[in-house]
């Protein structure tokens, strides 16, 4: 059975039992039927001319243009350019790249460094149809090095984008950013960033259709995960098998336009600690955040998520950032269902906040199971409660009773 079967085999189990008396439905994510990425055929190979010691002080004359020429020789075809070691030499030095339709596949024991990009918007530029960013290699900002804040990783516009079984380090500014188009995987990626890193996201997944990130680990210094809808309307994404450490969290947001739906968070973990044992700087689980603006945020499911040391198990916050004029944040149909949380650090609570009595936020909390159940700020909020000690209250929240299906995950941190 595919994946995309299993999940539909389950999702229908949840719609049945949850009844035809409250509007809550599980979101189902990508529509599409996702399996692991294989390997594109080979269009050129190059070969390491550097080492990997030299990373502090990056030779003056570099590989960005030999680079450059292969995937250009390569743009359209869907096929690879791939760094490989030679010896002891195992580093490329380079500015920022441009891959259009290709694909760059660092080999094992190899690492792409980024040099002389600093001033620019990303070191690797991806559009076009079939591109792809694979390892088992890593790619390496040196974001602990250089100024500036350009992104590692940015794809726009892209049709069946995959990124797969490659590192990804030490970026600046976010990780991993796609914005536009439709069909994004990101497959056993591991992003290593820490949480000191101001603004540096895990991934970005912004105003595209059809996206899954899943077998993934992400050490960041923001979101670990952030749905976005910067330049249009984002829906059927897929979140799952996947640990965030030191992050900002799940995230939907910070939006202020358009449309968010059927969106699925599911058997992620959350851990409040980055790598190195340094604490989140915005120590956050669930995290839905918007600002007081014209926007929908709808069908958003969060399903058996385990957290530790988080301090904001729980967030639904539509005055999370100010918007230049009013607006009406429609935020309907949140379902947390399966949440549980051990060793929150001090101070924890959760917080439900809509805008005013206009546009409450309309949430479901099924199957939840928080060590501290302090609430701040709920306002506004209409939420359908079954087996959950997290209860929110507060001016404007209204709660009922609902039944489902599913249970408070077992976690294993």
């Amino acid at each position: 059975m595919t994946i995309k079967s299993k999940l539909s085999f389950l999702f229908t189990g949840f719609l049945f039992a949850a009844g035809s008396a409250h509007a809550q439905t599980l979101a189902t994510g990508d529509s599409r039927a996702v399996t692991e990425p294989t390997y594109p055929v080979v269009c050129k190979t190059l070969y390491a001319n550097f080492s990997s010691s030299m990373r502090s002080s990056p030779p003056s004359t570099d590989d960005t243009s030999r680079i450059q020429d292969a995937l250009s020789a390569c743009a359209g075809t869907g096929q690879s350019v791939v760094l490989a070691p030679s010896g002891s030499d195992d580093a490329f030095y380079t500015g920022s790249l441009t891959i259009k339709g290709a694909g760059l596949v660092i080999g094992s024991g190899a690492t792409l460094i980024g040099n002389n990009y600093a001033s620019k918007a990303n070191l690797l530029a991806f559009s076009g149809t079939n591109a792809s960013l694979m390892g088992p290699g890593t790619v390496d900002g040196r974001g602990d090095i250089i100024s500036g804040t350009p992104r590692l990783v940015q794809a726009s516009k892209i049709s069946n984008f995959i990124v797969y079984n490659i590192t990804l380090t030490q970026a600046a500014h976010p990780n991993l950013y796609v914005e536009g188009g439709n069909g994004f995987t990101a497959w056993g990626v591991s992003i290593r960033t820490p949480a000191t890193r101001k603004n540096a996201d895990g991934i970005d997944i912004d105003s595209l259709t059809n996206a899954t990130v899943i077998h993934s680990t992400i050490e960041a210094g923001d979101d670990g995960i952030a749905i976005k809808t910067n330049s249009g309307n984002i829906s059927n994404v897929t979140v799952s098998d996947t640990r965030l450490y030191g992050t900002h969290g799940l995230s939907v947001g910070s939006i202020d336009k358009n449309t968010v739906s059927n969106i699925l968070f599911k058997d992620n973990y959350v851990y409040g600690y980055d790598l190195n044992g340094t604490l989140s700087t915005n120590d956050n689980g669930i995290n839905v955040k918007t600002g007081p603006c014209s926007l929908t945020v709808k069908n958003v499911s969060y399903v058996n998520t385990c957290m530790i040391h988080v301090k904001h198990m729980i967030v639904m916050d539509t005055n999370y950032n100010s918007c230049t004029t009013g607006g009406s944040p429609a935020l309907s149909n949140i379902f947390v269902n399966g949440a549980y949380s051990i060793q929150s650090v001090s101070g924890a609570y959760t917080k439900i906040a809509g805008l005013n009595a206009s546009y409450p936020v309309g949430a479901y909390l099924a199957n939840v199971n928080l060590d501290a159940t302090a609430q701040s700020g709920d306002q506004y909020a209409k939420v359908g409660l079954y087996n959950s000690n997290d209860v929110p209250a507060g001016t404007g929240v209204t709660t009922s009773n609902f039944t489902t299906s599913g249970s408070v995950p077992s976690c294993s941190f």
